[in-house]
């Protein structure tokens, strides 16, 4: 397969699994949109292995296979697997001169390596135990997503980290708050433990699609976290601003997932915060969607 054809396939599948970060990746410069969907698309090929599947173990092994594509890709003249993300990553990783990179690498399997400790946790049935825990997996994955991105700019900075940390908290607590109702119905749940107990709620109900109080006070909660986390992020705006240097990516644009997380938040406070109610199942306008990112693009806010 081409590289061109590696990327093609790269942006429909970001559109398919992940369509609010399609979107935000149009509003990127020309030059680094390539590598956003490249990113995006393996993030996306490890957050669905475990969902498209009834079972766990083959998510596993798929999940232990882009681990080692991982490796591959960053090992100089290392024959990388065909399939496109591969092929994709390889390419980014050349054009941006970090084949052997330490920093892309360990952000890389990062990723991976969360994913193959959530299907772990599939196999034993298991929820996660604490917010905190909840807070590392978000880290892990959706905060090195954005580690990336902002790496493979050139952009290097320590406040530009700082917002990232924090969103990624956001979006990964948020990521997993609307898959509530399709984790359900295999039989898994990421309202952490601690907060299950503190409110009452019962994880049997969480699996029986049940928007028990109990339960709408768990996901307020979890929502608040990611509420506070969202808001640390946006308040680095104005210090990302001044201290910005002649990046050819202006930080705030990797951070318009931003808009999403926060739109699903008020959603679910509309809800009362049940997080099977059949409005946040419903499709979200397209244009408004488009609308609302295109905004915040234009207005550089986040």
């Amino acid at each position: 397969m081409s590289v061109a054809s590696a990327f093609e396939y790269c942006a429909a599948r970001v559109r398919q699994l992940d369509y609010e970060n399609f979107l935000c990746a149009l509003f990127l410069p020309r030059e680094h949109r390539p590598a956003a969907l490249a990113l995006r698309a393996f993030n996306a090929e490890t957050a669905s292995a475990l969902g498209a599947t009834k079972d766990p173990q083959l998510a596993l092994v798929r999940l232990r296979w882009w681990r080692d594509v991982v490796d591959a890709a960053h090992g100089a003249g290392a024959e990388i697997p065909d399939h496109p993300v591969a092929i994709a990553l390889r390419a980014v990783l050349e054009q941006t001169g970090s084949i052997g990179s330490a920093r892309t690498k360990r952000w890389l399997r990062r990723v991976a390596d969360a994913r193959v400790r959530d299907a772990e946790l599939g196999l034993e049935n298991l929820t996660p135990s604490s917010i905190a825990f909840l807070e590392a997996y978000a880290e892990a994955t959706s905060s090195s997503v954005l580690y990336l991105q902002l790496d493979l700019a050139g952009v290097r900075d320590t406040n530009a980290d700082h917002a990232a940390s924090h969103l990624g908290k956001a979006l990964g607590i948020v990521n997993v708050l609307r898959g509530t109702a399709h984790h359900a119905k295999q039989r898994r749940c990421y309202l952490p433990l601690d907060v299950c107990a503190k409110h009452g709620a019962v994880v049997e109900d969480v699996y029986r699609g049940n928007g028990t109080e109990p339960i709408k006070d768990a996901a307020h909660e979890v929502a608040s976290v990611a509420k506070a986390h969202l808001d640390s992020a946006r308040g680095m705006a104005e210090r990302l601003k001044r201290t910005r240097r002649e990046w050819s990516l202006k930080p705030e644009t990797v951070f318009l997932p931003a808009i999403a997380a926060s739109t699903y938040l008020e959603r679910l406070e509309t809800v009362d915060f049940d997080p099977f109610h059949p409005l946040l199942a419903r499709p979200r306008a397209p244009l408004a969607t488009q609308a609302k990112i295109a905004w915040a693009a234009l207005t550089g806010k986040y």
